[in-house]
């Protein structure tokens, strides 16, 4: 069982460079002849001796491209057009869901996020007993009557894509803060529980000895 586990936990670990360095070294590649077939498009011939630093122009190629498109983001005409792109490719069945699937796991591991989660908590979900890793958004404080003050809002995530979680309004004494920081809770949610902390929080080590009777 602890052989299984580590081979997981070295899986996971080193999917994301394997993925890396086979993506770099598909562009590596690939750039090359595709600029080459571009240039004989337009009548142009690269000379023998300047080949072998096309793929290096592939890769500057590739990486301003992704800066440009950032910096079209940016601007207001820029999202409009994203949007617009983005709302075509949703109209497909099966490209669709490839879309929101691949877009919502590089906005959770790489864009700037909209919400600024405060801390990594835990609270008894889905029953007394049961404990679930959640991210406090904020205390609602009476702003959704007739809800009254004393409840948190707090997202669970799902894995491995933590944004497709579910916000519950929790009583803020049952939200059991995690002495982890937001960055390694999200490590753990996107890894499915197999990248845990270096060092186990003190508060759910307290939890464990001490767990909460059933009601």
């Amino acid at each position: 069982m602890r052989l299984r586990q580590r081979l997981l936990t070295g899986l996971v670990t080193l999917l994301p460079l394997l993925v890396t360095l086979y993506f770099l070294g598909w562009v590596y590649a690939y750039s090359g002849s595709y600029i080459q077939a571009f240039l004989r498009f337009l009548g142009l011939e690269v000379p023998q001796a300047y080949r072998p630093a096309l793929p290096f122009v592939g890769l500057l190629l590739a990486a301003a491209l992704i800066y440009l498109v950032g910096a079209l983001a940016e601007h207001y005409l820029g999202r409009r057009l994203i949007v617009s792109l983005e709302r075509s490719l949703l109209l497909l069945p099966i490209v669709r869901d490839i879309y929101k699937a691949v877009q919502q796991i590089a906005h959770t591991l790489f864009g700037q996020k909209e919400v600024k989660f405060s801390r990594a908590a835990v609270i008894e979900y889905p029953r007394r007993g049961l404990y679930t890793l959640c991210f406090v958004v904020q205390p609602v404080e009476g702003r959704l009557p007739p809800l009254p003050e004393g409840y948190t809002a707090v997202l669970v995530p799902t894995s491995p894509v933590p944004a497709s979680g579910v916000v519950i309004l929790v009583p803020s004494e049952e939200v059991i803060p995690l002495e982890i920081s937001v960055e390694d809770a999200l490590k753990y949610v996107v890894s499915a529980g197999f990248l845990l902390p270096e060092k186990p929080s003190k508060a759910l080590s307290a939890l464990q000895q001490n767990p909460t009777p059933p009601a």
